[in-house]
């Protein structure tokens, strides 16, 4: 497996049918992929972004994950699942990466994270929707919990190391 890094799907049709064939061959949910919008008009827009979305659901693919697909247009989109750029370059950095050789133990990692990846794949996304997304939402807030608990043992270890000098 390589290092998932972003690849572009070019679309040149988005009826239904295109959509599906063209997802079928693509990697969507292997790699993290976009596709542009850029020479489409608005009202095209929101056709090509409901059937995106319903050829996206027919195939039982996710575009949150294991890998995210977004789109890239350069007007605002709202109503949409799949999360929308106004250019290439404010697509989130972490899959900005160069191709490099990997070391035994990233190769190791990388194996696991195919592992990973296909039982994700596996899984019905879409009907455990709610449930990911609340688990996501208490892992946030535990994480804003301990943080700000952390804060207050460390102004509490401070008081203690001034009281003691």
């Amino acid at each position: 497996m390589r290092i998932p890094i972003y690849e572009e799907l070019v679309l040149d049709n988005f009826s239904l049918e295109y959509l599906k064939e063209k997802f079928k061959e693509s990697r969507i949910g292997s790699l993290p992929m976009y596709t542009s919008l850029y020479n489409i008009t608005d009202e095209e827009k929101e056709s090509a972004i409901t059937n995106i979305e319903q050829a996206l659901k027919d195939l039982h693919k996710n575009p949150l994950f294991p890998y995210p697909f977004y789109i890239v247009s350069e007007t605002p989109v709202r109503g949409t699942t799949i999360s929308v750029f106004s250019s290439v370059d404010e697509l989130p950095s972490h899959y900005f990466k160069k191709s490099k050789r990997l070391k035994n133990k990233e190769l190791l990692l990388l194996s696991k994270v195919g592992v990973l990846c296909e039982k994700v794949l596996n899984m019905p996304l879409y009907d455990n929707q709610k449930v990911i997304r609340d688990s996501a939402n208490d892992q946030r807030n535990l994480y804003k919990q301990t943080k700000e608990l952390n804060f207050y043992e460390e102004v509490a270890f401070a008081l203690q190391e001034k009281q003691r000098d």
